[in-house]
């Protein structure tokens, strides 16, 4: 067998039924010891070691050949997982295969230098979630687990220490991450890195994309990293997570309003009373009665980050329009978000995702009927001078499925059903009973800093 075969190498032999992995180990930048091949037949310590801890639970399929990404290959895998730097040599067809892929229902695993790769293609930047930006510590440090209830997580405690180069990031965007692992600002002097957006060093992240899934890891430099048990199990968590998981709630992040965590309806009440709220509750979860009207909470918001967790019902073919699973969220109880069926179509302004009769989506991220969905609204309040006159409108960043539908859109008034013409700085958020029945989870609003 040649050298070019040898570098398709099938790492790890399991069942046919076995999830597949394709693990693309290119440098077009900087190379990383843990991926450098001796010989083009020789796997790297990266694959190697990846190899062994996937044994059995995972079909391993290793390469440094960028022309593995395209559609036709793909079809073959569950996930495909990338530790590679620069620009990629990979067709502008072959990454927006790639896109569909993960989109249509597939896994997407970044390992460290995932984040220092394809700088010049947008769709790729978006989906990893941050830029790297320098690596400020190559040190032992602190690590503190904010999720623990994942599989990539779960047997890490409160905190671990490891030995590792440690990134930070730019460009990172956090409403749509759903973040595992930050830095333990106490064992690193933070004053060597860039402070982030919101003071955190994250890690570790995993995310929704459509009806596929993301995890990353900055982790993975080292090569004792590679033989770590904890980072072992930490990978595999991910990568099992990613590709056929439950469908987690996100955690509530830090000086979070928790509205909703399926433990009662006490901060809710009826539309257009102060009467207790009528609709089920169940597990963990609430789900629209029928007849029973609209809810919405007993406290004001103003600007901020909106976390909103939904499942619309499947219906039968003779629904259409709007009768597919309708309801809304209504942010201030004035603007909404439409909650619909829409998984597959063409997104119009009566879609989910769309600014009710305003502003549909740039893409459609629905997953299909019965699996649990996420909108991370980003909300500027509309402002008002002195006199009461509005100064500027209220506008809108929305991530459906940890993809951004609406960017930055100026809303110029409420929509349709709103519980007032009037507009404020303040308002109700407020869930639309439509007569279906549609569920919502894990509720929670983070308000901007004053």
């Amino acid at each position: 067998m040649n050298a070019a075969l040898l570098a398709l190498a099938i790492c790890a032999q399991a069942p046919a039924q076995t999830p597949r992995v394709l693990f693309l180990t290119h440098s077009a930048g900087f190379v990383h010891d843990v991926v450098k091949r001796a010989d083009p037949a020789v796997l790297s310590l990266a694959e190697q070691e990846f190899s062994a801890m996937a044994k059995g639970s995972f079909e391993v399929e290793c390469t440094q050949d960028c022309s593995s990404i395209s559609a036709k290959n793909l079809a073959r895998f569950d996930a495909v997982m990338f530790y590679t730097t620069g620009e990629l040599p990979i067709p502008d067809a072959q990454r927006a295969e790639l896109m569909d892929w993960i989109a249509s229902g597939h896994a997407f695993v970044g390992l460290h230098c995932a984040t220092d790769t394809l700088y010049q293609y947008a769709p790729y930047q978006a989906l990893v979630g941050g830029a790297f930006d320098g690596h400020p510590w190559h040190e032992k440090v602190g690590i503190r687990v904010l999720d623990p209830k994942t599989p990539a997580t779960a047997h890490l405690g409160e905190r671990f220490e490891i030995t590792d180069e440690i990134y930070q990031f730019k460009n990172f965007v956090r409403e749509p991450l759903r973040l595992l692992l930050a830095l333990d600002d106490a064992s690193i002097d933070a004053s060597k890195g860039n402070q982030g957006k919101d003071g955190l060093y994250a890690n570790a992240w995993m995310r929704e994309w459509a009806s596929g899934r993301v995890f990353y890891t900055a982790l993975g430099h080292q090569p004792e990293v590679w033989k770590d048990p904890r980072f072992q199990k930490h990978l595999l968590g991910g990568i099992t997570w990613a590709i056929n998981g439950p469908d987690l709630p996100a955690p509530v992040p830090g000086g979070a309003q928790i509205l909703f965590d399926g433990r009662g309806l006490d901060a809710w009440r009826e539309r257009a009373s102060d009467a207790k709220a009528e609709w089920k509750l169940a597990e963990d979860f609430v789900e629209s009665k029928p007849g029973s009207g609209d809810i919405r909470t007993r406290a004001g918001f103003g600007s901020g980050w909106l976390h909103v967790e939904f499942m619309v019902p499947l219906v039968g073919a003779e629904h259409t329009g709007q009768e597919r699973g309708n309801s809304g969220v209504y942010v201030q109880g004035r603007y909404e978000i439409q909650v619909l069926d829409s998984f597959g179509l063409q997104s119009g302004k009566g879609d989910c995702g769309a600014i009710y009769a305003k502003s549909a989506p740039s893409v459609n991220a629905c997953r299909k009927p019965q699996r649990w969905q996420t909108y991370d609204i980003r909300f500027h309040a509309p402002k008002f001078a002195a006199d009461g006159k509005k100064d500027a409108n209220a506008r809108f960043t929305v991530w459906h499925n940890g993809i951004e539908i609406q960017h930055e859109v100026d809303v110029d008034g409420p929509t349709g059903s709103a519980i007032s013409e009037k507009e404020a700085a303040k308002g109700p958020l407020l869930l639309q009973e439509h007569g279906h029945l549609v569920r919502y989870r894990n509720v929670w609003f983070v308000p901007d800093a004053n």
